[in-house]
């Protein structure tokens, strides 16, 4: 059976992955938040709109 061979990042390539996890991260975030802020608006137009 053949070893496995483990690639070994060098720091610049541990730095750049870390941005990008943390881009990413971010932009995952903001995409919750947006997707709430939106469904609270439209919750709210519904009440408003059910109540007048």
């Amino acid at each position: 059976m053949k070893e496995l061979e483990y690639i070994t990042l060098t720091d610049a390539q541990k730095t750049a992955q870390r941005k990008r996890n943390i881009a990413i991260g971010l932009g995952l975030a903001s995409f919750c938040t947006l997707t709430f802020v939106v469904a609270l608006v439209r919750i709210y137009e519904s009440i408003n709109a059910a109540a007048g």
